[in-house]
């Protein structure tokens, strides 16, 4: 089921978009329409392109076949958009607007391998066809080769340096990759006038190297060029939690939850940075109203059933996952959050079950593995446990918690020298997680060094008499954006 709804685009237009589940890849630069969307994604972008600069002249015939197959495929019509595109490819094989066009209709039927081959014999015909390079740099996104998809990305950009939505793109790419200091070297290098979501994005860059005061000044740029630019008003909701400003922090979230309303991909942003402000209620609040407007849209009810974790609620958030799971039965996602509130629960066959399946749909997560080794650890299988573990902290070294977990479970095993190097580390990217404390307070007990352990033990205390919820660091705080823009 498909509707239309209009807010600005990403670059700087107004934008129709067509909500849809299932989703295709376009750029028809000749037919002068631009759709572009990723599939299981919600939004299917159309608007209007300018033709690239040395376009070959083309028969009025074949121009109007191909502006009414781009008006099919906008309207989900791909039958008949293809036979529209037949005629033309028929009498001229080599027509780069037809091919690409046809692309995107493979692209919408999941038929990606030939998409991906038709948007390149696109560019073999036409090498500085933009849209075929916009369309690639989608289609790797949706394949999740984010390399691939930053090369296309600059394709364009080079070919057209003022194309403001392959720069808005590659900048949320390289931050996304944590490459924040290339984009941030990006966008101050980009043209003046480059736009207010190109600034929000640089104030995001800012915040995520801890420098509130440049975040704020790219926030604040933003909302000087947009008014209503909800990315600004959030980041500035996130510079003031930094700041401590209890006065500003609810002013921005609240003008920039107005700004969102009534639409489900607004309402999704909004939810992840209030769940990274801990504003549970506001950010369960605007995924209930995302899942009214777009109830088909599996992200939502994922997200929805992280907030319940936070809250925490295992079984409302085991609900949110399994009505994700059925809209999306082959989410690895869903499987892994889902697979946690069962274990949360202490249904440890039934989350293993889960755990495994999510391994199985997206073998690159951590996460799966630390659960089953938490769950192996509770069945005092420890070498097992090791092993899993073992297998997460190569996934992501970052992950604290899995430290901590190897680290007791060498304690456990009375391999001490591990067990320090482990809880030692754990205790370096979690600072302020009582358990890792508590278990080197065992380990210099153990190894007969009672100041240590003392130390350690006061730390504890410390920690717990501050009143913050522990052990949150288990939990993903947010899955992938189901759009990202």
């Amino acid at each position: 089921m498909f509707k239309f709804v209009l807010r600005s685009g990403a670059w700087g237009k107004r934008q129709t978009y067509l909500a849809s589940q299932d989703t295709i890849l376009c750029h028809g630069c000749r037919a002068r329409w631009h759709l572009a969307t990723v599939r299981f994604l919600p939004l299917l972008a159309v608007g209007v392109l300018f033709n690239p600069p040395g376009a070959a002249a083309q028969d009025d015939n074949a121009a109007r076949r191909i502006e009414r197959s781009a008006a099919f495929i906008r309207e989900n019509k791909l039958p008949e958009a293809e036979r529209e595109l037949s005629v033309v490819l028929k009498s001229a094989p080599n027509d780069a607007d037809a091919v690409n066009l046809l692309g995107t209709v493979r692209a919408r039927q999941g038929r990606l391998d030939e998409a991906e081959a038709l948007f390149r014999r696109a560019l073999r015909y036409e090498a500085r066809h933009v849209g075929a390079h916009m369309n690639l740099a989608y289609l790797y996104m949706l394949q999740s080769s984010p390399e691939k998809a930053i090369s296309e990305l600059r394709e364009v950009i080079r070919l057209d340096s003022t194309n403001s939505e392959a720069n808005y793109k590659l900048a949320r790419l390289l931050l996304s990759q944590g490459r924040v200091d290339q984009c941030i070297d990006f966008i101050e290098k980009t043209p003046a006038g480059s736009g207010a979501f190109l600034l929000a994005v640089l104030g995001d860059a800012y915040l995520r190297k801890g420098n509130a005061e440049k975040a704020e000044e790219s926030y604040l740029l933003a909302l000087n060029q947009h008014g209503d630019s909800e990315e600004a008003l959030l980041g500035l909701a996130q510079v003031a939690q930094l700041r401590g400003d209890s006065k500003a922090l609810p002013l921005y979230l609240t003008r920039a939850k107005e700004l969102a309303a009534g639409s489900p991909d607004l309402l999704y942003k909004f939810a992840t940075v209030a769940l990274k402000l801990a504003a549970y209620e506001e950010a369960r609040s605007a995924l209930e109203d995302a899942v009214r407007l777009s109830p088909e849209e599996p992200a939502y009810f994922i997200a929805l059933g992280v907030v319940w974790l936070n809250k925490p609620d295992v079984f409302e958030a085991e609900k949110a996952f399994r009505h994700a799971l059925q809209l999306q039965p082959d989410s690895g996602r869903a499987q892994m959050y889902l697979g946690y509130a069962l274990l949360n629960q202490k249904r440890y066959p039934e989350a293993s079950a889960y755990l495994e399946k999510s391994i199985k749909a997206d073998a690159s997560l951590a996460e799966p593995f630390y659960y089953l080794g938490v769950i192996a650890q509770e069945q005092n299988e420890d070498l097992r446990a090791i092993e899993l573990l073992e297998k997460a902290t190569k996934l992501l070294p970052s992950f604290g918690y899995v430290h901590i977990a190897l680290g007791t479970t060498y304690l456990k095993l009375k391999n001490y020298p591990r067990a320090q190097q482990e809880l030692d580390l754990g205790v370096k990217l979690n600072p302020d997680e009582p358990k890792a404390h508590y278990q080197l307070a065992l380990l210099y007990a153990r190894l007969k060094d009672p100041q240590r352990a003392q130390q350690e033990m006061q730390i504890v205390e410390k920690l717990k008499g501050t009143g913050q919820p522990q052990g949150k660091g288990n939990i993903v705080l947010m899955p992938s954006e189901p759009n990202p823009r």
